[in-house]
Protein backbone atom coordinates (compact mmCIF):
# COMPACT_ATOMS: atom_id res chain seq x y z
CA UNK A 1 0.00 0.00 0.00
CA UNK A 2 3.16 2.38 0.40
CA UNK A 3 3.21 2.65 -3.77
CA UNK A 4 -0.90 3.51 -3.15
CA UNK A 5 -0.40 6.12 -0.94
CA UNK A 6 2.82 8.01 -3.07
CA UNK A 7 0.68 8.10 -5.77
CA UNK A 8 -2.25 9.26 -3.39
CA UNK A 9 0.37 11.87 -2.17
CA UNK A 10 1.38 13.25 -5.56
CA UNK A 11 -2.49 12.97 -6.74
CA UNK A 12 -3.89 15.33 -3.95
CA UNK A 13 -0.72 17.89 -4.87
CA UNK A 14 -1.77 18.21 -8.51
CA UNK A 15 -5.70 17.83 -8.63
CA UNK A 16 -7.80 21.19 -8.40
CA UNK A 17 -9.24 21.65 -5.33
CA UNK A 18 -12.96 19.69 -4.98
CA UNK A 19 -16.31 21.74 -5.08
CA UNK A 20 -17.42 19.32 -2.32
CA UNK A 21 -20.83 19.87 -4.58
CA UNK A 22 -21.12 16.09 -4.83
CA UNK A 23 -21.89 13.94 -1.97
CA UNK A 24 -20.11 10.10 -1.95
CA UNK A 25 -23.88 8.88 -2.86
CA UNK A 26 -24.45 11.32 -5.59
CA UNK A 27 -20.68 9.64 -7.04
CA UNK A 28 -22.37 6.61 -6.83
CA UNK A 29 -25.79 7.49 -8.64
CA UNK A 30 -23.96 9.18 -11.36
CA UNK A 31 -21.88 6.44 -12.31
CA UNK A 32 -24.46 4.39 -12.19
CA UNK A 33 -26.50 6.42 -15.09
CA UNK A 34 -23.15 6.94 -16.81
CA UNK A 35 -23.11 3.14 -17.56
CA UNK A 36 -27.02 3.01 -17.78
CA UNK A 37 -26.39 5.27 -20.82
CA UNK A 38 -22.99 3.87 -22.44
CA UNK A 39 -24.18 0.58 -22.67
CA UNK A 40 -27.92 0.95 -23.33
CA UNK A 41 -26.66 3.23 -25.28
CA UNK A 42 -24.23 0.61 -27.35
CA UNK A 43 -26.71 -1.42 -27.41
CA UNK A 44 -29.05 0.35 -29.58
CA UNK A 45 -25.77 0.92 -31.64
CA UNK A 46 -25.10 -2.62 -31.70
CA UNK A 47 -28.82 -3.30 -32.74
CA UNK A 48 -28.48 -0.82 -35.81
CA UNK A 49 -25.62 -2.74 -37.14
CA UNK A 50 -23.79 0.01 -39.10
CA UNK A 51 -20.75 -0.81 -40.63
CA UNK A 52 -19.11 2.36 -38.36
CA UNK A 53 -20.91 1.03 -34.82
CA UNK A 54 -17.62 0.34 -33.33
CA UNK A 55 -16.40 3.84 -33.93
CA UNK A 56 -20.08 5.28 -32.67
CA UNK A 57 -19.59 3.67 -29.58
CA UNK A 58 -16.09 4.88 -28.87
CA UNK A 59 -17.22 8.08 -29.59
CA UNK A 60 -20.41 7.85 -27.24
CA UNK A 61 -17.87 6.44 -24.34
CA UNK A 62 -15.57 8.98 -24.72
CA UNK A 63 -18.12 11.98 -24.18
CA UNK A 64 -19.55 10.15 -21.29
CA UNK A 65 -16.42 9.13 -19.49
CA UNK A 66 -14.95 12.63 -20.31
CA UNK A 67 -17.95 14.32 -18.30
CA UNK A 68 -17.74 11.77 -15.84
CA UNK A 69 -14.33 12.08 -15.21
CA UNK A 70 -14.41 15.66 -14.64
CA UNK A 71 -17.34 15.49 -12.54
CA UNK A 72 -15.31 13.07 -10.01
CA UNK A 73 -12.40 15.29 -10.27
CA UNK A 74 -13.61 18.78 -9.71
CA UNK A 75 -16.90 17.74 -7.41
CA UNK A 76 -16.22 14.19 -5.26
CA UNK A 77 -15.14 14.46 -1.82
CA UNK A 78 -11.74 13.61 -1.61
CA UNK A 79 -12.70 10.25 0.08
CA UNK A 80 -13.74 9.17 -3.27
CA UNK A 81 -11.48 11.00 -5.53
CA UNK A 82 -8.33 9.41 -3.86
CA UNK A 83 -9.72 6.06 -2.37
CA UNK A 84 -8.08 2.73 -3.11
CA UNK A 85 -11.39 2.06 -4.74
CA UNK A 86 -10.83 4.66 -7.74
CA UNK A 87 -7.60 3.48 -8.01
CA UNK A 88 -8.65 -0.26 -8.47
CA UNK A 89 -11.01 1.37 -11.26
CA UNK A 90 -8.69 3.34 -12.92
CA UNK A 91 -6.26 0.43 -13.64
CA UNK A 92 -8.99 -2.35 -14.65
CA UNK A 93 -10.99 0.34 -16.49
CA UNK A 94 -7.01 1.58 -18.53
CA UNK A 95 -6.67 -1.96 -19.10
CA UNK A 96 -10.34 -2.83 -20.78
CA UNK A 97 -10.06 0.65 -22.77
CA UNK A 98 -6.58 -0.74 -23.86
CA UNK A 99 -7.80 -3.85 -25.24
CA UNK A 100 -10.93 -1.82 -27.48
CA UNK A 101 -8.44 0.43 -28.42
CA UNK A 102 -6.85 -2.75 -30.08
CA UNK A 103 -10.00 -3.89 -31.27
CA UNK A 104 -10.71 -0.79 -33.10
CA UNK A 105 -7.24 -1.21 -34.61
CA UNK A 106 -7.97 -4.54 -35.80
CA UNK A 107 -5.18 -6.28 -33.39
CA UNK A 108 -7.26 -7.51 -30.45
CA UNK A 109 -10.31 -9.50 -31.60
CA UNK A 110 -14.05 -7.85 -31.27
CA UNK A 111 -15.04 -9.80 -28.49
CA UNK A 112 -12.73 -9.75 -26.40
CA UNK A 113 -11.92 -5.89 -26.91
CA UNK A 114 -15.62 -4.75 -27.03
CA UNK A 115 -17.71 -7.24 -24.41
CA UNK A 116 -15.27 -9.49 -22.62
CA UNK A 117 -12.97 -6.86 -21.36
CA UNK A 118 -15.33 -4.59 -19.87
CA UNK A 119 -17.43 -7.40 -17.87
CA UNK A 120 -13.97 -8.36 -16.83
CA UNK A 121 -13.09 -5.09 -15.84
CA UNK A 122 -16.90 -4.37 -14.10
CA UNK A 123 -16.65 -8.22 -12.54
CA UNK A 124 -12.99 -7.26 -10.67
CA UNK A 125 -13.65 -3.66 -10.00
CA UNK A 126 -16.71 -5.00 -8.36
CA UNK A 127 -14.49 -7.59 -6.40
CA UNK A 128 -11.89 -5.11 -5.70
CA UNK A 129 -13.94 -2.40 -4.33
CA UNK A 130 -15.72 -5.13 -1.98
CA UNK A 131 -12.51 -5.88 -0.44
CA UNK A 132 -11.43 -2.57 0.20
CA UNK A 133 -15.06 -1.77 1.78
CA UNK A 134 -14.31 -5.16 4.07
CA UNK A 135 -11.01 -3.48 5.16
CA UNK A 136 -12.38 -0.47 5.59
CA UNK A 137 -14.86 -2.00 8.66
CA UNK A 138 -17.87 -2.15 6.26
CA UNK A 139 -18.42 -5.43 5.46
CA UNK A 140 -22.52 -5.43 4.67
CA UNK A 141 -21.60 -2.79 1.81
CA UNK A 142 -18.30 -4.53 0.82
CA UNK A 143 -19.76 -7.93 0.26
CA UNK A 144 -22.54 -6.81 -1.80
CA UNK A 145 -19.93 -5.33 -4.05
CA UNK A 146 -18.47 -8.96 -3.67
CA UNK A 147 -21.44 -10.32 -4.73
CA UNK A 148 -21.79 -8.19 -7.96
CA UNK A 149 -18.07 -8.99 -8.64
CA UNK A 150 -19.00 -12.73 -8.45
CA UNK A 151 -22.29 -12.33 -10.77
CA UNK A 152 -20.23 -10.46 -13.06
CA UNK A 153 -17.34 -13.43 -13.18
CA UNK A 154 -20.45 -15.85 -14.21
CA UNK A 155 -21.71 -13.50 -16.63
CA UNK A 156 -18.47 -13.41 -18.15
CA UNK A 157 -17.89 -17.22 -18.16
CA UNK A 158 -21.67 -17.70 -19.91
CA UNK A 159 -19.88 -15.21 -22.37
CA UNK A 160 -17.08 -17.65 -23.02
CA UNK A 161 -18.69 -20.42 -23.26
CA UNK A 162 -21.81 -19.56 -24.87
CA UNK A 163 -21.44 -16.02 -26.47
CA UNK A 164 -24.39 -16.34 -28.87
CA UNK A 165 -26.67 -16.59 -26.44
CA UNK A 166 -25.01 -13.63 -24.97
CA UNK A 167 -24.50 -11.55 -27.60
CA UNK A 168 -28.28 -10.16 -28.17
CA UNK A 169 -28.40 -8.24 -25.21
CA UNK A 170 -24.98 -8.55 -23.68
CA UNK A 171 -24.12 -4.99 -23.67
CA UNK A 172 -27.88 -3.93 -21.23
CA UNK A 173 -26.51 -7.22 -19.12
CA UNK A 174 -23.69 -4.79 -18.74
CA UNK A 175 -25.43 -2.41 -17.74
CA UNK A 176 -27.15 -4.10 -15.29
CA UNK A 177 -24.40 -5.01 -13.97
CA UNK A 178 -22.77 -1.92 -14.02
CA UNK A 179 -25.56 0.15 -12.48
CA UNK A 180 -27.49 -1.75 -9.92
CA UNK A 181 -24.92 -2.53 -7.52
CA UNK A 182 -23.90 1.17 -7.10
CA UNK A 183 -28.16 2.14 -6.92
CA UNK A 184 -28.64 -0.49 -4.23
CA UNK A 185 -25.98 0.85 -2.01
CA UNK A 186 -27.12 4.06 -2.24
CA UNK A 187 -30.84 3.35 -2.26
CA UNK A 188 -31.77 0.21 0.11
CA UNK A 189 -30.91 -1.30 3.17
CA UNK A 190 -30.72 -4.62 1.83
CA UNK A 191 -28.06 -7.56 3.50
CA UNK A 192 -25.68 -8.13 0.62
CA UNK A 193 -27.20 -11.44 0.08
CA UNK A 194 -30.21 -9.92 -1.54
CA UNK A 195 -28.39 -7.27 -3.44
CA UNK A 196 -26.14 -10.53 -5.05
CA UNK A 197 -29.59 -11.33 -5.91
CA UNK A 198 -31.15 -8.56 -7.20
CA UNK A 199 -27.97 -7.87 -9.63
CA UNK A 200 -27.93 -11.53 -11.17
CA UNK A 201 -32.13 -12.10 -11.85
CA UNK A 202 -31.86 -8.60 -13.59
CA UNK A 203 -28.63 -9.93 -15.52
CA UNK A 204 -29.95 -13.47 -15.93
CA UNK A 205 -33.37 -11.89 -17.27
CA UNK A 206 -31.59 -9.93 -19.42
CA UNK A 207 -29.94 -12.30 -21.09
CA UNK A 208 -33.27 -14.54 -21.11
CA UNK A 209 -35.05 -11.57 -23.64
CA UNK A 210 -32.58 -11.98 -25.56
CA UNK A 211 -32.97 -15.36 -26.18
CA UNK A 212 -36.32 -15.64 -26.73
CA UNK A 213 -36.41 -12.70 -29.04
CA UNK A 214 -33.78 -13.93 -31.21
Amino acid sequence: MAALDGLRSRLRRLAPTTSGRLTASEFLLSGAAAGLLGWGGTQAIAWLDRPDSALLAAGLWVVLIGGFVGVTVLHAPDSVRFSDAMFAWGAVNTTATALTVGGLLDVVPEQLAFWHAWVGATAVGYCWTGGVLEGAGRPARGRGYLGAGVVGLCLLAVGAVAFPLVAPTGYLALAALHALPMVLDVQTAFPAIRRTGVVGVAVAAVLAVGVIVA
